[in-house]
C-alpha cells in the first residue's frame, strides 16, 4: 500500500473513525517496512466537519463533482474568450451548469452532515458552498477536491472572489449586439421548427398510406371470407340432398 492510497482510504472514512483508522494505516505501513510512509500519515490532520462533506462528495458524488470542475474550467476559459470578443453565451452556459451542480452537491451535503452533530447549520453549509465555488475555478482547490483530501475548506478568496471577479471583468452586450443575437436565436428557432414540421407531413402522408393499404387489404380479406363462407353454404347444401 502506498501513502496515497492509504491517505485516500483515511480521508474517506467516517468524521469520528478517522483518529482509529489513522493508527491502523499507519501501523500496518510500519509492519510492511514503510516507515517514511507511516510517519507522514501519522502527521495527517483530522478533516473539519465541513471539510469531511466535501471529501465525501467527491467520493459519493463524482458525476456532479466532474461537472463542477469542468464548469469552472470552462468559466475561466470563456471568460478570457469574451475579454477577446467573443460571444458572452459560452460564459452563461458554464455559469449555469455550475449551477446546476452547485445545488445538487448542496442539497446531498445536507444529507451527509452526520446526525451525531444535529442538523446542518446554515455556517456549516455556506462553508461547503463556498468550498465547491473555490474548487471551481481554483487550481489548487480543484485538485484537492478531486482528491477529496481537504483539511479544512478552501478559503472563500481563492475561488469564489476569482470567480466574481472573472464576471466583473465581463463587457456586457451593446444593445444592438443583443438584438442581432436575438434575432439569430429566432431564425434558428424558425428554421428548426420548420424542419421539424416537414418531418411531421411526412410522418403522416406515410401513416395515411398505410392506413389506406391497410383498408384494401381489410376490404380485400372481408370479401374472400364472404366467399369462403357462400361457398361452405353451398357446399352444405349439397350435401344435405
Amino acid at each position: 500500500m502506498t501513502l496515497d492510497e492509504a491517505t485516500d482510504r483515511l480521508y474517506g472514512v467516517d468524521l469520528d473513525d478517522f483518529g482509529a483508522e489513522r493508527a491502523r494505516l499507519a501501523k500496518e505501513l510500519r509492519a510492511a517496512g514503510q516507515t517514511t510512509e507511516a510517519a507522514a500519515l501519522a502527521k495527517l490532520r483530522k478533516p473539519t466537519t465541513a471539510a469531511w462533506v466535501l471529501n465525501q462528495l467527491a467520493r459519493r458524488n463524482r458525476r456532479d463533482v466532474d461537472l463542477l470542475l469542468d464548469a469552472g474550467h470552462r468559466l475561466r476559459q470563456a471568460q478570457a474568450g469574451v475579454v477577446r470578443g467573443g460571444k458572452r453565451e459560452s460564459f452563461e452556459q458554464a455559469r449555469q451548469t455550475e449551477a446546476d451542480a452547485l445545488r445538487r452537491l448542496g442539497r446531498e451535503a445536507e444529507k451527509l452532515l452526520p446526525s451525531a452533530r444535529g442538523n446542518a447549520s446554515d455556517a456549516v453549509l455556506k462553508q461547503i458552498v463556498q468550498g465547491l465555488r473555490a474548487a471551481a475555478v481554483s487550481d489548487e482547490a480543484r485538485e484537492q477536491l478531486a482528491r477529496g483530501t481537504f483539511v479544512r475548506p478552501p478559503d472563500e478568496t481563492s475561488g469564489f472572489g476569482l470567480l466574481s471577479e472573472l464576471v466583473g471583468e465581463l463587457p456586457e452586450p451593446s444593445p444592438a449586439k443583443q438584438r442581432r443575437e436575438e434575432d439569430r436565436r429566432a431564425k434558428a428557432d424558425l428554421r428548426e421548427a420548420r424542419k421539424r414540421l416537414r418531418e411531421a407531413e411526412a410522418e403522416l402522408r406515410k401513416a395515411e398510406a398505410d392506413e389506406r393499404r391497410a383498408e384494401r387489404d381489410a376490404l380485400a380479406a372481408a370479401g374472400r371470407a364472404d366467399a369462403a363462407r357462400q361457398e361452405v353454404k353451398r357446399l352444405k347444401r349439397t350435401l344435405e340432398k
